[in-house]
C-alpha cells in the first residue's frame, strides 16, 4: 500500500476507531481478530473461519461434512512427520508454517489485530473481531503452549470451533474503513511501534513480503552490475 497524504478529518477518525475498540473492550473479556475483509459472499457470509473449513468448504460445495473428523486424520498423519505427540501443539507447528489446520488465530491485543485489519485488500473496508471469552468460547480457546518469534509477537492465541467457523452473532464487528487503513497503519507504527515487520518478525516474515521488495533487489543489482566508464575517471 503506498503512502498516502493524511487529512485530518481521516486522523481523527483513526483515534475514533481505536477508542470505539477500546470502549467496548472495557465491557467485557475479550479476544481480537483483524481482517482486511468482510467476506459477506457466499459460503463465508461474515463467518470467522479457519484455514481448513475454507479449504473444504470449497472442495464440497454444499455437502455437509464433519471439520474435526477432517482434522484428525490429518493429524494422524502428521505426527509420523514429527516427534511431538500433542495435538495443538502440532497444529500451532503448522499454523506457523502455513498449514491448513482448524484454529483460528486471535490476539489478546486489538492494537495487533488493527495491523492485519489494515493489511492488505486495499479496495476494500476492514474488520476488527471482537470475541467475548463467554464460558461457550473459553472451552475452544488453546493459547500456544511452546510459542514462537512471531506468536510472541502477535500476542497469538487460538480457537479451534467445532464446526471450523464463528457464526457473526457470536462476535461483535467493528468496521475499518478503506480510506483508514493507511493512515491507522502510520499511527501504530508510529505511536506504538507496530507495523507489518513487527508482527511478521521471522523469516515467514520475509517470505510473505520478498515480492514486494523485488523490484528494489533488482535495481541494487542493476547499480552494482553496471558497467564502469574508465575513461571518465582517468580524465579526473
Amino acid at each position: 500500500m503506498q503512502n498516502q497524504p493524511e487529512s485530518s478529518s481521516d486522523l481523527n477518525t483513526v483515534f475514533e476507531k481505536i477508542q470505539e475498540i477500546a470502549a467496548k473492550s472495557t465491557s467485557g473479556d475479550y479476544i481480537y481478530r483483524g481482517e482486511p475483509e468482510h467476506y459477506q459472499e457466499d459460503p463465508y457470509r461474515g463467518k470467522v473461519s479457519s484455514s481448513l473449513w475454507r479449504q473444504f468448504k470449497k472442495e464440497m460445495g454444499r455437502e455437509p461434512f464433519d471439520i474435526t473428523t477432517i482434522q484428525g486424520q490429518m493429524l494422524d498423519v502428521a505426527k509420523s512427520y514429527t516427534h511431538e505427540t500433542d495435538e495443538i501443539e502440532i497444529m500451532t507447528e503448522l499454523q506457523h508454517y502455513g498449514g491448513q489446520t482448524n484454529l483460528i488465530d486471535f490476539t489478546t491485543d486489538y492494537h495487533i489485530a488493527l495491523v492485519f485489519a489494515c493489511d492488505g485488500s486495499d479496495d476494500k473496508d476492514g474488520r476488527v473481531i471482537l470475541l467475548p471469552k463467554t464460558e461457550d468460547i473459553e472451552d475452544l480457546i488453546n493459547p500456544p503452549r511452546n510459542p514462537r518469534n512471531r506468536v510472541i509477537a502477535q500476542k497469538s492465541t487460538f480457537v479451534r470451533p467445532p464446526k471450523g467457523f464463528l457464526e457473526p452473532e457470536q462476535f461483535t464487528t467493528i468496521d475499518i474503513p478503506q480510506r483508514l487503513k493507511q493512515p491507522m497503519l502510520n499511527h501504530l507504527r508510529k505511536y506504538h511501534g507496530i507495523a507489518t515487520e513487527t508482527v511478521y518478525n521471522d523469516l515467514h516474515g520475509f517470505i510473505r513480503n520478498q515480492s514486494v521488495h523485488q523490484s528494489a533487489y533488482l535495481e541494487l543489482y542493476r547499480s552494482a552490475a553496471a558497467p564502469r566508464d574508465d575513461s571518465a575517471l582517468l580524465e579526473e
